[in-house]
């Protein structure tokens, strides 16, 4: 069960790792699984930077094999997502839009307007949602402070100075 990178034959697929179309002609990632719905294999396609970010290992495979610029380029990020367990866990960062999570790293409640990052887990064959940690708290559970282009990635909608703020409070450290 080989996975494949290839460009995308239509526009029909969605990434598994953002939920958005991959362009027809975009080189995409596909990761081949058993077939959860009967005999043969079926394949879960990203777009390259999802893969080297929510599946690196996988994504390594066959990265390690191509000489494409795009692809090589994304190495070193899914080098991170193994050397550091979570990072692949980060699905995007927003306000607290209340005060009833928990971070998953202190067990705090996160305060509303707080920055959070938002976490996700890869089981059965999909993403399914698995919390959040204060932005503070990032880079003791993530342990690397590096995440601030996962974040950007997954949270396409925040603006500069957003990010920058968000920047500013991962370099904070919580109080145990």
């Amino acid at each position: 069960m080989p996975h494949v990178m290839e460009p995308a034959t239509s526009a029909r697929a969605t990434c598994r790792g953002c939920n958005q179309k991959i362009a027809k002609g975009e080189l995409r990632f596909g990761e081949r699984q058993p077939n959860a719905f009967g005999e043969g294999e079926m394949t879960l396609w990203f777009h390259l930077a999802c893969a080297a970010y929510k599946r690196p290992e996988a994504f390594l495979e066959v990265a390690r094999e191509s000489t494409d610029p795009a692809v090589v380029a994304l190495i070193p990020t899914a080098d991170a997502g193994i050397a550091h367990r979570r990072l692949p866990r980060v699905n995007g960062a927003e306000r607290a839009p209340t005060g009833r999570a928990r971070c998953r790293s202190c067990r705090e409640l996160i305060d509303t307007g707080t920055w959070r990052i938002s976490l996700t887990f890869f089981e059965e064959y999909r993403f399914a949602p698995s919390g959040f940690v204060h932005a503070a708290c990032a880079p003791a559970y993530f342990e690397t402070a590096e995440i601030l282009d996962r974040v950007a990635h997954f949270s396409p909608n925040l603006s500069r100075g957003e990010l920058d703020e968000l920047a500013r409070t991962l370099r904070e450290t919580r109080a145990a």
